[in-house]
């Protein structure tokens, strides 16, 4: 609770992209940008299954952004990326082309001293009933199957 009371939230859309030619590095996108519209009123939670806690010595928000790259992709790396490959082989040369994405995230960071934590936000979904579903009477059924029968 005292965490909690002493960090502050701030809401982004992250995205990465990089690719890779032959083993080469071509280009390399890595975006953080603040989120127009506040979670809160798009109706998103946290999600509990995509956090990842960094320790860090970084004075402000957008040090740790810049500074701690490498732990940053780490964390959505283990939360999943999106990876393409493209080869061809001819005349016994080999040819690659390589993409790895991270689609656009809605994230929150809660930004402390020492410790930043990382959550993934999802829409929330209404809890359907199970019981809930449009069924069939076993009379409209018969009905209809008579009158194709006519």
């Amino acid at each position: 609770m005292c965490f909690a009371a002493l960090c502050e939230a701030s809401e982004y859309i992250f995205s990465y992209r990089v690719a890779v030619e032959n083993g080469i590095i071509l280009n390399e996108k890595y975006y953080f940008s603040p989120a127009m519209v506040s979670a809160k009123i798009l109706n998103q939670t946290k999600n509990p299954y995509k956090k990842c806690e960094i320790n860090h010595e970084a004075r402000n928000e957008k040090a740790l952004i810049n500074e701690y790259k490498p732990k940053i992709l780490e964390c959505f790396f283990n939360w999943g990326v999106r990876l393409e490959d493209r080869s061809e082989v001819s005349n016994l040369r080999g040819k690659s082309m390589t993409f790895l994405v991270i689609p656009p995230t809605r994230i929150k960071i809660e930004y402390a001293s020492g410790i930043a934590i990382l959550y993934a936000l999802v829409r929330q979904t209404k809890n359907l009933k199970r019981d809930s579903k449009p069924t069939l009477s076993p009379n409209l059924l018969s009905e209809d199957l008579s009158s194709k029968k006519e």
